[in-house]
């Protein structure tokens, strides 16, 4: 089974979580930029432009995404959309349609994947040539009606502090803020997704046995409750 960090990925794949509406890596832009696919279907689709003055070819693959223990994103490479065309050339100055199909969904759970699109590197025209070839990843989401992310937080036994999903759907956290006994906030740690059973550590701002609460600031700026866990988390 091969499986990946997501940090393997080129800075590039940061672009996927602002709230413009097409994600840009020099030539290349993507639409959309967050893929929603609604309950019991399966189809999706994403438009890739070249803004270039030269043709590009890129690859793209649909990646089963998932988050482990300890906080990590990885891609299970074993689990994969299907895409269709998987390469794909785009002249200078125009536009491509992929096309991807999702497995079948089972369970409650919502299921999560990333598409990435990799520029190919071109034929070399001159010896020597260094080429800085550009990726994005896409995240993609299908979720059962009425799922919805549900936050928790907690102080593990090593004194760090968590934020778990014990929901069936993804969170997306602009910002979090930790308050301590006299109500004063700290910014910590923010711009992440946190997937249904995910959990994330959250770097050191202020001692975790000094948080009494935390709050989680959605993109909109919503706030989403994050309720205390009782008990220490190993």
């Amino acid at each position: 089974m091969i499986r990946r960090s997501l940090t393997w990925l080129a800075p590039a794949a940061a672009l996927v979580f602002l709230q413009a509406q097409s994600a840009l890596a020099g030539a290349l832009s993507v639409l959309p930029v967050r893929v929603e696919v609604a309950a019991g279907k399966q189809f999706c689709s994403l438009t890739i432009g070249n803004d270039g003055a030269e043709d590009v070819t890129v690859q793209v693959r649909g990646l089963r995404w998932y988050q482990r223990a300890d906080g990590e994103d990885v891609l299970d490479e074993t689990q994969r959309i299907a895409v269709n065309p998987s390469i794909v050339s785009i002249p200078a100055g125009t536009k491509k349609l992929v096309r991807c199909s999702l497995p079948a969904q089972t369970g409650p759970v919502e299921a999560t994947y990333r598409l990435i699109v990799s520029e190919l590197p071109r034929p070399q025209t001159e010896a020597g040539t260094l080429q800085a070839l550009l990726q994005l990843s896409i995240p993609v989401f299908r979720a059962q009606p009425g799922a919805s992310p549900s936050l928790e937080w907690s102080v593990a036994d090593a004194g760090q502090l968590t934020i778990t999903n014990t929901g069936l759907k993804h969170a997306r956290v602009a910002r979090l803020a930790l308050y301590d006994a006299a109500g004063k906030p700290v910014e910590a740690e923010g711009g992440f997704y946190l997937l249904a059973g995910g959990r994330r550590v959250i770097p050191e701002v202020m001692p975790a046995a000094a948080v009494t609460a935390v709050e989680a600031i959605a993109e909109d700026g919503s706030t989403m409750p994050v309720s205390f866990q009782h008990g220490s988390v190993p």
